[in-house]
């Protein structure tokens, strides 16, 4: 049985930490937990029985860990779980894994240097739907991908919701707005099953709200074979989730609870050839469609534990027996850096390539953080 802490135990620290207490991730008990709020040190003591920290480095020092949980707001993923992966304790931080990549490169060394299990809570790579379409594009059932395009603007969130926290969409406090708070999952989910594009253009804008972040975004992800189309906002009502993905022998359109599949019985090179009319021969284009769905009773299960206890459990599988993460914490300057590419493309109005300077990025991310606090925020 292994030792875990939980850190931050705020609205999804606490979530992680019940999972833990009650015995719902085998082979892992719930130790302690750590917070600098008193009364969610207090909160959280009531609901799970152990002891509450203030510091994470007291607690280290007098408690024989095995593995933490960070859920600490953004800016302090990175200096948390470098200490621990120095002490050889495995790590497991909720996304983003940093605001940067630049902080997010040294973490990765960190891992590196420490050897001790890294992950983050990606935990959308458990839905059953997206995994199916990852399988479609990596073995190459549709093709050469053509055409994507991801719809997420069902993150709605009103300005009552960022006035409860100061730290909300801010330059200083989160690192940014809907992007990297909300469609990180979305941005991880999207470069999962497509892989990292060359080039990145976007606009980002306010729509409706007192804040200075975006909550509203238009990315144009460039790879080599194709676009694709990222369009967020938390500000439109009834919100979409969906996703397009074309390629020459088929299409995919997923929702987070279920993709329609369409295969080619010709691809479209074939089509193309055969055909004698404008518009193609008709039974040239036919094809066999099917449906994948997300699951009525993994739904409910979500509801009542939460999906995120999906990684929870497969982190603790790997820490007892070995084998690789569906989410290793490494893979989290991925999204990360699209999430920054899509900023730095916004405030220098230019096309941006990957991989990002990191440095470069986070001078600019210091300085919008500056004009913030002279705005009083």
């Amino acid at each position: 049985m292994k030792n875990f802490a939980v850190i931050g135990v705020g609205r999804m620290g606490m979530r992680h930490a019940l999972n833990l207490a009650k015995g719902r991730v085998a082979g892992a008990r719930l130790a302690c937990v750590c917070d600098v709020s008193e009364s969610a040190r207090k909160s959280a003591q009531a609901k799970t029985g152990v002891k509450a920290y203030a510091d994470h480095k007291a607690m280290a020092g007098a408690e024989k860990l095995d593995a933490v949980v960070i859920a600490t707001p953004h800016y302090s993923h990175v200096e948390i779980a470098e200490f621990f992966l120095e002490k050889g304790v495995a790590v497991l931080t909720e996304k983003p894994v940093s605001v940067s990549v630049e902080y997010a490169e040294r973490l990765n060394e960190a891992a590196k240097r420490s050897k001790a299990l890294f992950g983050i809570m990606y935990n959308q790579r458990t839905n059953r739907v997206y995994a199916h379409v990852r399988e479609l594009v990596k073995s190459g059932a549709l093709g050469t991908i053509r055409r994507a395009n991801v719809t997420v603007t069902d993150w709605y969130r009103s300005q009552f919701y960022y006035d409860m926290g100061g730290w909300r969409a801010s330059w200083s406090g989160e690192g940014g707005g809907t992007l990297i708070n909300q469609c990180v999952h979305q941005l991880d989910v999207m470069q999962w099953i497509l892989g990292m594009p060359e080039r990145v253009s976007a606009v980002c804008r306010t729509v409706n709200r007192n804040i200075d972040t975006e909550n509203d975004v238009c990315a144009n992800f460039y790879y080599q074979d194709f676009t694709a189309v990222f369009t967020a906002s938390a500000h439109e009502v009834p919100g979409v989730n969906m996703m397009e993905i074309a390629g020459d022998k088929g299409l995919v359109r997923a929702g987070k609870f279920k993709a329609d599949i369409y295969i080619l019985a010709k691809d479209e090179a074939q089509i193309n050839s055969l055909s004698r009319r404008d518009y193609g021969n008709k039974e040239d284009k036919k094809y066999k469609k099917y449906t994948v769905r997300y699951g009525l009773l993994r739904l409910i299960r979500d509801g009542i534990y939460g999906q995120q206890l999906n990684i929870l459990r497969d982190f603790a599988r790997c820490l007892e027996n070995g084998g690789a993460l569906l989410a290793p914490g490494e893979e989290g300057i991925n999204g990360l850096a699209l999430i920054n590419a899509v900023y730095c493309a916004n405030w220098t109005k230019k096309e941006v390539t990957l991989p990002l300077d990191g440095k470069a990025y986070t001078a600019m991310l210091k300085e919008h953080a500056a004009q913030e606090k002279e705005k009083g925020r």
